[in-house]
């Protein structure tokens, strides 16, 4: 089972530019809350400052790789008027921070594939994946809570993993 990873913007609503926080430093040349658009951020959720942004210093939105939550997010509210609705747009960017997390432990999980480890833990790993595969494909709202208990359920698994790989 092999994931596609890759951040799509084009059918993104630019989550990592509005639903993230960011600090000004080496790594982004403003402060900017969570929940608050970008100050370069076009109304066609493009960077209006993407060609000169390392000399502006934004290297962190180079550095920066949503692993495909993005376009998820967005496909699940993509018929809602989140932007004139501060209620709306608080759901899509906790479903954004769900599926980000989901993401990560998807490629996480995928990448243990190529451990030497008992067949009985690659199963187990297989299953994880599969109900997380379920849940960050399934383009709906309602997720939150079976996967929390199954991205629980993973990061015990990856201790054990650990514990394993280091015996």
């Amino acid at each position: 089972m092999e994931t596609d990873f890759s951040a799509d913007c084009g059918k993104c609503f630019a989550l990592c530019c509005t639903a993230l926080s960011f600090q000004r430093g080496s790594q982004f040349g403003h402060d900017k809350l969570a929940g608050e658009p970008c100050q370069y951020l076009a109304g066609d959720f493009r960077c209006s400052i993407h060609a000169r942004r390392e000399q502006l210093g934004y290297d962190g939105c180079e550095a920066f790789d949503c692993l495909g939550a993005g376009q998820r997010a967005s496909a699940i509210f993509a018929g809602e008027n989140w932007r004139r609705e501060p209620a709306i747009a608080r759901r899509l960017y906790a479903s954004f921070s769900l599926l980000l997390r989901i993401q990560e432990m998807r490629r996480a999980l995928e990448t243990a594939a190529e451990l030497d480890i008992h067949p009985a833990l690659h199963e187990e790993r297989l299953t994880l994946l599969d109900t997380l595969s379920v849940q960050g494909e399934s383009r709906r709202e309602d997720i939150a809570d079976a996967a929390s208990r199954t991205l629980k359920e993973c990061r015990a698994f990856l201790k054990r993993l650990a514990s394993e790989l280091a015996a």
